[in-house]
């Protein structure tokens, strides 16, 4: 055998070796007990002290369940209105997903270059858990996250969207009009969310594996060593460890009542906008995310009494969408009546949008993009430009068509150099795996 020959099947050998994942797959068991027993150590300790989040006070109880998901307009009615969380069960049953993302093997072979947004867990302190975001490809998580300390959550690629469900009581009227974004979560073993909380509602939904949930009301943040995502915010987190809470640091801890819910593929979960929520999931568990505007009213234009078991994501209109790695608003020629909408969808049930709200939502679109106007600027361009703090709904109705001109150049120029960044990129592949 020529030496060349030798020494190519030589090296070949090797990068297998080195390629060969090495390490234990964790834990997929799915029996875990939840809730969690209360009781206490030893007669000088608190109930629950350096267990997990819940052993400290029994639940006051199940979230409230339904056996099946209502239409829209009930589920405004019913839930929405009245702020009230609920579980449905089997609420998602028809779609593709449910057969072809059994094993990985297909999501490897047909989505392997998309770009995700992976956390991964990088610090394990005794108080807190520290995370570090990635955008990577799909093949990469996949090929890592049965032994990393990973978890994929991700604003649903477009590409992905035609083979999962769009839930029935998103799909029409004032609702349909205010979805936010989609997202997608896959994790591997026990895996365990920060306390947070979001700015919209939400209706969360497993498709793989199993979720728990606990649930508390808002006004209980002050107990958890919460931080609001802006001055007003519905939306935030602690990052105290939900593994190991400290009863001696965290006093009051006893006293937060909750409620919890146990999802299986198929169920769907309401969260109201403000409401504190935790979340545990077990085996390989994959699960979406529909976010949605809180709201004044409905409006059931477009919705009939005779609804399909299986619509795709893909027929719904987001207003965030995910583009090769990247957070963007979904459209990408502007008019005036869109920015309107786009400020009212903002404002949401509230009678004003605050300048903090508006940087929030600014920083999360367009915070890494160089060489355009901050926040507080843009801001200032819908307003008289003297340091105002709030929009009120007939301040938005009645903006200046000159104002509305240059938020539409804006828009229209930043999204122009954006698609043409985008698609450099996609043709020299910059987004590589990490």
């Amino acid at each position: 055998m020529k030496s060349w020959i030798k020494v190519y099947l030589l090296l070949e050998m090797v990068m297998s070796i080195v390629e060969a994942k090495i390490g234990f797959v964790k834990d997929q068991s799915m029996d875990a007990q939840f809730p969690g027993p209360v009781y206490r150590q030893t007669p000088s300790l608190p109930e629950g002290h350096l267990r997990p989040l819940g052993w400290q006070r029994r639940p006051d109880g199940p979230v409230h369940e339904e056996s099946e998901m209502p239409n829209t307009k009930e589920f405004y009615e019913s839930y929405v209105s009245a702020i009230k969380p609920a579980v449905f069960r089997n609420a998602v049953s028809d779609a593709p997903v449910f057969t072809l993302w059994q094993d990985d093997k297909y999501l490897t072979e047909k989505y392997a270059n998309v770009n995700v947004s992976v956390h991964a867990q990088t610090v394990r302190k005794r108080e807190k858990i520290e995370t570090t975001q990635q955008v990577m490809k799909l093949k990469k998580f996949l090929y890592d996250y049965m032994y990393e300390e990973w978890y994929l959550s991700t604003v649903i690629p477009r590409e992905m969207m035609q083979e999962l469900p769009l839930p029935k009581c998103v799909r029409c009227g004032t609702i349909a009009e205010r979805l936010i974004s989609a997202q997608l979560w896959m994790s591997s073993g026990g895996t365990s969310s920060r306390i947070h909380s979001h700015d919209e509602h939400l209706v969360h939904c497993v498709l793989y594996g199993r979720r728990d949930f606990i649930l508390i009301e808002g006004w209980h943040k002050k107990h958890l060593e919460f931080e609001d995502d802006y001055p007003g915010s519905m939306g935030g987190h602690s990052d105290i460890n939900t593994e190991i809470i400290n009863t001696f640091k965290l006093k009051t801890i006893g006293r937060v009542p909750w409620t919890w819910a146990t999802l299986y593929p198929g169920d769907c979960i309401f969260v109201p906008a403000g409401y504190i929520h935790q979340v545990r999931s077990h085996g390989r568990s994959i699960s979406l995310t529909i976010e949605f505007a809180t709201l004044k009213a409905f409006d059931d234009t477009g919705c009939t009494l005779i609804e399909e078991d299986f619509v795709p994501l893909s027929d719904a209109d987001f207003l965030l969408s995910y583009e090769n790695g990247k957070l963007r608003l979904s459209q990408t020629k502007w008019d005036a009546a869109t920015v309107k909408e786009l400020l009212l969808i903002l404002m949401g049930s509230s009678d004003v949008l605050t300048v903090d709200k508006f940087a929030h939502f600014y920083n999360q679109v367009f915070g890494q993009m160089d060489d355009i106007p901050d926040a507080r600027r843009m801001f200032d361009m819908l307003t008289s430009g003297e340091e105002e703090s709030q929009l009120t709904l007939r301040d938005i109705q009645n903006l200046p068509a000159t104002t509305l001109d240059k938020v539409v150049y804006f828009l229209n120029d930043i999204y122009k150099d954006v698609e043409n960044y985008w698609e450099s990129e996609t043709v020299n592949h910059l987004h590589e795996e990490f």
